[in-house]
């Protein structure tokens, strides 16, 4: 039996990369992966098994403004008329704390709203962007 890692890994302990950037104005990333399940039914009342379908990866990131433009004029660089939501890349987790390290991969992930927003008193732009990706691969080497 394997020992028990017992690491928490923090918000310093994050390196966001994707586009040819290290993400360094990020404020906030969630990913997930879902499984459409559902209960299958047989002789009696009660299920016999859990039957498995769909699978969805979604996701966001928070950014600052000057992250946000970068992401632009990185996408515009070849399509002088791209929007983030016009691109797929990946986006790479890392979560280091010596001696121990955690890599995850969101694969082909597309932004589907590129917003902006300020109010009075905001003294900087935080903009959130919900993506959809192809898959996350958690705790690659």
């Amino acid at each position: 039996m394997g020992a028990f890692n017992s690491t928490e890994f923090s918000w310093k302990d994050i390196t966001i990369t994707a586009m040819g950037m290290v993400f360094e104005a990020a404020m906030e990333i969630e990913y997930d992966t879902e499984v459409d399940k559902k209960h299958v039914y047989g002789r009696g009342a009660k299920a016999v098994g859990i039957q498995s379908g769909n699978e969805k990866c979604t996701g966001n990131i928070q950014v600052k403004q000057s992250l946000l433009e970068a992401m632009v004029q990185t996408a515009q660089a070849t399509n002088p008329n791209a929007k983030l939501t016009d691109i797929s890349f990946d986006i790479q987790v890392h979560y280091l704390k010596l001696p121990d390290i955690v890599k995850d991969r969101i694969i082909s992930a597309e932004f589907t709203k590129q917003p902006k927003s300020m109010k009075q008193g905001d003294m900087e732009m935080l903009v959130k962007l919900p993506f959809l990706a192809l898959d996350i691969a958690y705790n690659i080497t």
